[in-house]
């Protein structure tokens, strides 16, 4: 009786997760003929013979399967398959030559513009007529069904793996040994919103979906296949986790610590300066993501914003915008945190504390007047500016910009307002804000 190939591989799935072996290593090797690109598949062939306590022929199934997936574009697989490899046998070594060869910084054919190919899936319409039969030749028969790939080429060009790729070859090499492969079940938590962050995570094979808890609700904030990388933001902010990851099909992840991160950046001179451009990126990418002032545009017209803004270092505290003076532009915070305040009646009022992410000088541009508010570095770092002049330049190319900010504007200038109210004390109406 055929099935199809969707239901036939979840089938599959819980037999593994039930220790029906057999039954989950002939269904999984008869999709690797059906659908001879389903890396997913193979992957699965080479964890149940592992488990069936047959190390030589995962051994052969992982390696392979590593090669394949370097070799086609798919990196992150590959790797997952090649730490698998290594804990049957050490001998992984042209695999890592060639990760090495093709996705470090030095190779030619790296493209960091091209993004992450998806990975094949099955077709929810197809069935399959007959499995393999469960008999004593379905071990090496499933091992050869596993092993037996499509031609395929080298692409002339292949995507970055996050982070890593920054590393030249000397540097490429320690990194893997660092990364380690670990599978999570659907609704298995990766990453715990409130937990201390210690580590970034490289997602290989599965989807994972991105959860956070407010006023007593759960939302989803996003969903993540195969090539993702997530739990990077911890690396910039120092603070514990804000939303939780969890694996929403059965997941294959890379984990890296940032603690033999950092160990490691003692010994290599390139990964110090290959971890601080990927935090930078990843912090850039997020706030085009996230920051509504760049909402209202194409991932394109975000990119071409950003490159508008230079970066400056602001040491601690230094005044950035001085009350009164003329705002010399608008400014991101990159990295670092910030203090605005303002006198009134010879006392200091406390208007607002800016973390990485926040905007502003925005006030004075708008307006063309003379800064309202005193924004001093409470922490030094990075500072992302864009003069007054490039800023009237952008108004007029995108005048979508102006209507963000000027929405931002007038609810800064509300939060000025109530809180000098307060520091005056009564109101006309004898109504004290509190």
């Amino acid at each position: 009786m055929s099935e199809k190939l969707v239901a036939l591989y979840e089938k599959a799935q819980k037999n593994f997760l039930e220790q029906n072996y057999q039954e989950a290593l002939a269904a999984f090797a008869s999709i690797c003929t059906a659908v001879p690109t389903h890396i997913e598949s193979r992957f699965q062939v080479g964890r149940v013979l592992q488990a069936m306590q047959k190390p030589n022929r995962a051994f052969e199934v992982f390696d392979d399967l590593a090669q394949y997936c370097v070799k086609s574009g798919h990196p992150l697989p590959g790797l997952a398959a090649a730490k698998k490899a290594a804990t049957l046998q050490a001998r992984i070594d042209n695999t890592l030559d060639a990760v090495g060869s093709i996705y470090s910084f030095e190779s030619d054919r790296l493209d960091h513009n091209l993004a992450p190919s998806p990975l094949p899936t099955l077709d929810p319409e197809t069935e399959l007529d007959q499995l393999l039969p469960i008999n004593d030749r379905l071990n090496a028969s499933a091992e050869k069904c596993a092993r037996s790939y499509p031609e395929s080429r080298i692409p002339q060009r292949v995507p970055p793996i996050p982070l890593l790729s920054l590393l030249a070859t000397d540097a490429f090499f320690p990194i893997l040994d660092l990364l380690e492969s670990r599978s999570y079940q659907p609704g298995e938590a990766i990453i715990q919103e409130g937990d201390p962050a210690t580590s970034i995570f490289l997602l290989a094979l599965g989807e994972v979906e991105v959860l956070e808890h407010s006023a007593g609700q759960e939302k989803t904030m996003a969903r993540l296949a195969s090539g993702s990388v997530f739990g990077e933001m911890a690396m910039i902010t120092d603070t514990a986790r804000v939303a939780s990851a969890v694996a929403k099909t059965e997941c294959e992840v890379l984990e890296l610590s940032f603690q033999e991160l950092e160990d490691a950046a003692d010994e290599l001179d390139d990964l110090t300066w290959a971890v601080a451009k990927f935090t930078r990126q990843r912090f850039l990418n997020h706030l085009m993501l996230s920051s509504l002032v760049f909402k209202p545009f194409s991932p394109d017209d975000r990119r071409d914003i950003l490159d508008r803004f230079g970066s400056v270092g602001v040491p601690t505290d230094e005044v950035v915008i001085r009350e009164g003076s003329e705002s010399p532009g608008l400014y991101l915070i990159l990295g670092g945190e910030a203090e605005v305040s303002k006198t009134q009646d010879g006392a200091k009022i406390t208007l607002a504390k800016l973390a990485e992410g926040s905007l502003f000088g925005e006030i004075s541009l708008i307006h063309d007047s003379p800064a309202t508010a005193t924004v001093k570095a409470t922490r030094g770092g990075e500072f992302l500016f864009l003069p007054r002049e490039e800023f009237q330049e952008l108004a007029q190319q995108h005048p979508e910009i102006l209507k963000e900010l000027e929405q931002l504007t007038e609810e800064r200038l509300e939060e000025q307002r109530r809180a000098s109210q307060i520091v005056s004390g009564p109101s006309d109406d004898g109504i004290v804000l509190i």
